[in-house]
């Protein structure tokens, strides 16, 4: 015999709600329809096992026997896809958006595929809790001397090279780090990083605060655009590099020791080492 596992829930909820019209609302089917699953039980059963009493449907005694043992079958099944839809588990990654569209986003195109189970959460680092969960993951630049408790891996390089636009250069002699005295620099935040490049050179008042952007995305903007001369990083402006769309005009390096890397609290849960794990392979 086969079980007709449709026409069983639809009777189930048929007795549990006592209305044809409100069983249909509740399968989002027409009255036909419910009705029609409901003769098609009876007639496999061989016996009736729903009466009407005016607009209300009230169960047979052979009805309600069976309705009752069908609660526990369907609730069991119910819990089952719960408990499977809870394994579902929310990861909470806070990035520097510098990393989002160049490294990131590249990285998940292979990981959400593999791993669907996981749900991922992709916030602003700025908006990042003090105290990591099992749950949660930085993705941040960070400086040699920096400490902390959590687990810390690195992922890419931090360190930031002179570059501006073919076009900047045309308009601007640039032959020697003196030069870059008089033309515009564009700073990220601040205009420290340029302060310490310059010191390389022992030229430690060679700095104005031009123009300072409030992230990279900005920098980079104006910088594409021969704004003037910026400190970036050789790993986020690669593609520009080799496109011929910027130029690097010195070898020489700012923000040295500095890295992007992966933080994550030491009592971090298996799915978010998997994609810790997953990020760093190359």
């Amino acid at each position: 015999m086969t079980i007709p596992y449709n026409a069983l829930y639809t009777f189930q909820l048929a007795v549990k709600l006592g209305s044809l019209r409100r069983t249909a609302d509740e399968l989002s089917l027409t009255e036909s329809a419910v009705s029609h699953q409901l003769k098609r039980l009876e007639t496999q059963i061989g016996r009736p096992l729903l009466t009407k009493q005016g607009r209300q449907l009230k169960p047979t005694p052979v009805g309600e026997r069976l309705a009752n043992r069908l609660v526990l079958p369907f609730k069991d099944i119910g819990d089952a896809l719960s408990e499977l839809k809870n394994t579902q588990e929310d990861l909470s990654l806070y990035v520097q958006p510098s990393l989002l569209d160049v490294w990131l986003l590249p990285k998940l195109l292979h990981f959400r595929p593999q791993y669907p189970q996981i749900r991922l959460s992709i916030n602003y680092l700025t908006s990042a809790p003090e105290t990591l969960s099992d749950t949660q993951l930085l993705i941040r630049s960070y400086d040699q001397d920096y400490r902390t408790s959590n687990h810390l891996f690195p992922i890419l390089d931090g360190e930031t090279i002179p570059v501006c636009s073919p076009l900047f250069t045309e308009i601007n002699q640039i032959r020697s780090p003196n030069d870059l005295v008089d033309v515009t620099l564009l700073h990220d935040n601040s205009i420290d990083a340029w302060q310490n490049w310059f010191a390389q050179f022992d030229l430690h008042n060679a700095v104005r605060p031009d123009l300072v952007y409030e992230d990279f995305h900005l920098l980079k903007s104006a910088t594409l655009a021969a704004q003037g001369v910026a400190l970036c990083p050789t790993c986020l402006v690669k593609e520009e590099l080799e496109s011929g769309k910027l130029v690097q005009l010195f070898s020489d390096k700012g923000n040295q020791g500095r890295m992007y890397g992966l933080e994550f609290a030491t009592c971090a849960n298996s799915n978010l080492k998997l994609l810790a794990h997953c990020l760093r392979d190359k």
